[in-house]
C-alpha cells in the first residue's frame, strides 16, 4: 500500500511524529505498532522506529548506548525498501526511504571521522538521489533530500576540506535552490518536516551565520514541542547569538538543572556568556565556563560548538586580565574545535593581536 498519497496514513505518520518530538515515545511507539499492522512491509515502520530511539539521546552519536538498536532499524529500512525497489525499481517511496537512511549513516561517520565509510554512505545515497531530484514535484517529502543535496554538496567540502577530493564524483549541488527545497519541504511535506525545519535552522545557524533566519524554525519548533530539550537548546543558541538575552535567560536556568550533562554543559557554558557579555562579570563568566567544560568531559564526543564557545570565552578574560600566553592556549583549542566560521575567525584574529 502506497504512503505518500495516502492521507489517512500520513495523518498517522504526523501524529507520531508528533508524539516523538515532544518526547512522547510510549505514545509514538503505539502509533508506529499500528503503522506496523496497516503497513508491515513498509519501511516507514523500521525508519520511525529507528528515529524514535534516536531522539532518546540527542544528538546521536555512534557512541550512544541506543545507536546500535538505531542502527539496526536503518539498516532494516534499507532492506524493506531494496524488497520494495526489485518488484518496482522506480518507487520513489522505496528510493526516499533508502537515501534517508544511508544518508543517516553517513552523517554518523563523518561526525566520528571515519571519512571513507562516510563517502561509501554518501555514494549510495547519491546513486538514488539522482533518480528522484527530477520527480520532487510528485511529493513534497522529496523536497527534503534534494534540498539538503544541493546546499551540503557545495558548502560541506569549504568547511571540510578532508572531502574535496572524494566530491567531484558528485554532480555539482545549487546552494539557493537547496535554500528554497528545504524551506517547502518545512512547509508542505508531512514525514519530514520538523528534520526539515531543523536542519535549515542549523544552516542558517552554523554555515550561514544568520541567525535572524535560523529564528524563524527555531522558535516554530520549540513552541510546536516545549517538551524537547534538543530544540530548546538550539532556539537557546540563537537568542545567544542574537544577544537577545531576557527571552534566553529562562532557556539557561532550564538546560543548567537538567540531568543529561549534554544540556546541562549547554545552560552553564551560556550562563558564562551572558555573565561576561551582557553584565561584565568575568571572574562569574570564567567559574560558568569551566563548569561546563568540566560537565562536558561526560560527553567528549558532543557539545563541540559549547565547548569552543567556553575556550574562546576563557581565551578573552585571560586576555583581558593579561594572560596572554593562557589566553593563546584557549584560542587555539577553540580553533580546533570550532564548528562555525565565527568562532575561528575571532580566535585568529585575537591570536594575530597577541602574537
Amino acid at each position: 500500500m502506497p504512503l505518500f498519497g495516502n492521507s489517512e496514513l500520513l495523518e498517522m505518520v504526523d501524529r507520531g511524529g508528533d508524539y516523538l518530538y515532544n518526547q512522547q515515545f510510549d505514545s509514538a511507539s503505539l502509533v508506529i505498532d499500528s503503522l506496523e499492522f496497516i503497513l508491515p512491509e513498509h519501511p516507514i515502520v523500521p525508519m520511525m522506529r529507528a528515529m524514535c530511539l534516536a531522539w532518546h539521546d540527542q544528538p546521536i552519536r555512534t557512541s550512544s548506548p541506543w545507536y546500535a538498536e538505531h542502527k539496526k532499524y536503518l539498516m532494516r529500512t534499507i532492506e524493506q525498501s531494496v524488497k520494495i525497489s526489485s518488484i518496482d525499481q522506480n518507487n520513489l517511496e522505496a528510493m526516499f526511504f533508502e537515501m534517508s537512511a544511508h544518508g543517516l549513516l553517513a552523517e554518523y561517520y563523518a561526525q566520528e571521522g571515519s571519512s571513507f565509510k562516510a563517502m561509501s554512505q554518501a555514494k549510495q545515497t547519491y546513486n538514488l538521489i539522482k533518480k528522484t531530484m527530477e520527480h520532487t514535484a510528485k511529493s513534497p517529502e522529496l523536497l527534503f533530500l534534494s534540498g539538503l543535496y544541493n546546499y551540503f554538496r557545495e558548502k560541506y567540502p569549504e568547511r571540510h576540506p578532508i572531502y574535496k577530493s572524494f566530491v567531484w564524483i558528485f554532480k555539482s549541488g545549487d546552494i539557493e535552490r537547496g535554500l528554497v527545497q528545504l524551506d517547502s519541504a518545512v512547509h508542505q511535506s508531512k514525514i519530514v518536516k520538523i528534520e526539515a525545519g531543523l536542519y535549515l535552522s542549523y544552516i542558517w545557524l552554523r554555515y550561514e551565520n544568520r541567525p535572524d533566519k535560523a529564528r524563524y524554525y527555531l522558535e516554530r519548533l520549540h513552541n510546536m514541542y516545549p517538551a524537547n530539550d534538543y530544540f530548546k537548546a538550539k532556539f537557546l543558541e540563537c537568542l545567544m547569538r542574537q544577544k537577545d538575552y531576557a527571552s534566553a535567560l529562562p532557556l539557561i536556568q532550564q538546560l543548567q538543572n537538567h540531568e543529561k550533562p549534554y544540556y546541562k554543559m549547554c545552560g552553564q557554558i551560556f550562563q558564562g556568556v551572558y555573565c561576561e557579555k551582557a553584565k561584565g562579570r568575568l571572574s562569574e563568566a570564567k567559574k560558568y565556563y569551566q563548569k561546563g567544560l568540566a560537565i562536558g568531559h561526560k560527553s567528549p564526543d558532543r557539545g563541540e560548538y559549547y565547548r569552543s564557545i567556553a575556550y574562546l570565552g576563557l581565551g578573552r578574560i585571560a586576555e583581558n586580565n593579561g594572560e596572554v600566553v593562557l589566553a593563546a592556549e584557549y584560542y587555539e583549542k577553540t580553533i580546533d574545535l570550532a564548528e562555525t566560521d565565527w568562532l575561528t575567525e575571532e580566535s585568529e584574529a585575537r591570536l594575530d593581536k597577541i602574537d
